[in-house]
């Protein structure tokens, strides 16, 4: 899984401090060393009046204010650990494990940065909690105290959905750091989507009342597709953002569709691309359409796309038959002209979408008239090599025809105008019906067959296929 890299919030203008803190800081640090038997957390009047100046500079308490002086102390240490503090407090496990809630204060602060410990294999390959738990002090805080100045930040502001997205992928990046613990994940998570009402995908994941399980697992997902452009998430892309009970309810999901985003086609399994790998899932074009409506969905195309600005104009010549054909389709497939055409089909109550196929010789243009054309109406092309389709493995070959198809379906909502879904030389797909008794081969290419020629009774869009056999007029 990818994600950006650790994004610090926005900092305010510094304050200046009414007082010297390196000063205070190392007051408070010589008051404790020179303490030499006993807990150093029971502090003396006068170290606690120290600690109450530098208190009142940070608004924070006295124990957040010690535990600050103590990693200040350790400031050039990236891993301070919980044994290292316990060592120069002298204090006991359980007096740290109380201020639980002030190390979190801090790290919400943006005073401290924590790296929660991983969890590690141990006896016969249990898993176990480790206790390396670390803690730093960010340079930005350092330099603050450098020039005697109260470091204090604010999130970054978060106006549309896009900007949301962006924070919910520096929050799972914060995890994957092991700044943040799973349940601070899960939680800030959540509550963003109550810190930001107005979002229309907030107010419509309220109306559909998930379980909280459900809500993390729709907006992970909705994060891969939105932050990353990844339309097929594993189950190994974010099984690290749960927790082991959590995990198994992860797993069955993929596995036997445990979850009721299925039933509300808010999610769909993708085709498998071979016998044996992981199921993986995505949104469905209509959670996109609907969730992601704020959203500017119109993105760069993949590789499986010829760019229309990359084609060659050539010209092309034709006897006049097929000129006139040409020329025909051409102005039929002008933006202008082409629009008109989808709403009178569909008042008739016909599938909106143009299906041609191209036939001839070898050589004779067939493939250059359809990039011309893409050229001339300013429209992409979706190549596919039917080639690709024919996997080894049984049954494999349909499944990435309709994964095609889908892709496909995905891609119209992603361009100004509609693509050219383009099968070439598809010779093997377009010729005559085989005997099923034959052979497994024949079977397969004759369900392709059917399922090419079921999709195109519903395609919106464009399919031109190119193919050598000469057909007679």
């Amino acid at each position: 899984m990818k994600t950006s890299k650790n994004n610090e919030n926005t900092p305010k203008t510094l304050r200046k401090a009414k007082i010297n803190l390196l000063d205070t800081i190392e007051n408070i640090v010589e008051r404790l060393e020179s303490v030499k038997d006993g807990d150093r957390t029971n502090v003396c009047s006068q170290t606690k009046k120290l600690l109450q100046k530098l208190s009142k500079e940070f608004d924070i308490t006295i124990n957040q204010a010690l535990l600050l002086t103590t990693l200040v102390n350790f400031y050039d240490d990236s891993h301070i650990c919980n044994r290292d503090i316990l060592k120069f407090l002298r204090c006991k496990n359980l007096k740290l494990l109380r201020m639980a809630e002030d190390f979190e204060t801090l790290r919400v602060r943006g005073l401290i940065r924590v790296k929660h410990g991983e969890r590690r294999r141990g006896f016969q390959g249990r898993k176990h909690d480790s206790d390396d738990t670390s803690y730093s002090v960010p340079k930005e805080v350092v330099a603050s105290l450098k020039n005697n100045e109260i470091y204090e930040y604010i999130p970054v502001q978060i106006d549309d959905l896009k900007e949301w997205f962006d924070a919910v992928c520096n929050l799972m990046s914060e995890k994957q750091f092991e700044y943040i613990s799973i349940a601070a994940l899960h939680t800030e998570t959540l509550n963003m989507l109550t810190d930001y009402p107005q979002l229309k995908f907030a107010k419509k994941l309220k109306k559909l009342k998930l379980s909280k399980l459900d809500t993390l697992l729709l907006v992970y997902i909705a994060h891969e597709y939105v932050c990353h452009d990844h339309d097929n998430v594993k189950y190994n892309d974010i099984e690290e953002f749960f927790e082991p009970p959590e995990k198994r309810h992860v797993k069955d999901f993929f596995k036997n569709k445990y979850t009721t985003l299925f039933a509300r086609n808010l999610i769909e399994f993708v085709a498998e691309e071979a016998v044996g790998k992981a199921k993986g899932v995505r949104l469905t074009n209509a959670a996109k359409e609907d969730l992601l409506m704020e959203l500017d969905l119109k993105v760069t195309p993949k590789k499986d796309f010829i760019i229309t600005d990359n084609i060659i104009e050539k010209a092309m010549f034709y006897n006049e038959k097929e000129k006139k054909q040409v020329e025909e389709l051409q102005k039929l497939l002008s933006q202008e002209h082409f629009n008109t055409v989808l709403e009178r089909m569909k008042d008739k109550g016909l599938s909106q979408g143009f299906s041609c196929l191209f036939y001839g010789s070898p050589g004779t243009g067939k493939t250059e008239t359809v990039l011309q054309l893409a050229k001339q109406t300013g429209r992409n092309i979706f190549m596919v090599d039917i080639s690709s389709t024919k996997s080894m493995w049984f049954g494999e070959s349909e499944k990435k025809i309709k994964e095609v198809f889908n892709k496909y379906r995905s891609s119209l909502t992603q361009h100004d105008k509609a693509p050219i879904l383009l099968f070439n030389e598809a010779d093997a797909v377009f010729g005559k019906r085989k005997n099923v008794s034959s052979s497994n081969v024949a079977q397969t290419e004759n369900a392709i067959q059917n399922i090419i020629l079921q999709e195109m009774e519903t395609l919106k869009g464009i399919l031109i296929a190119t193919t050598r056999i000469v057909f007679n007029a």
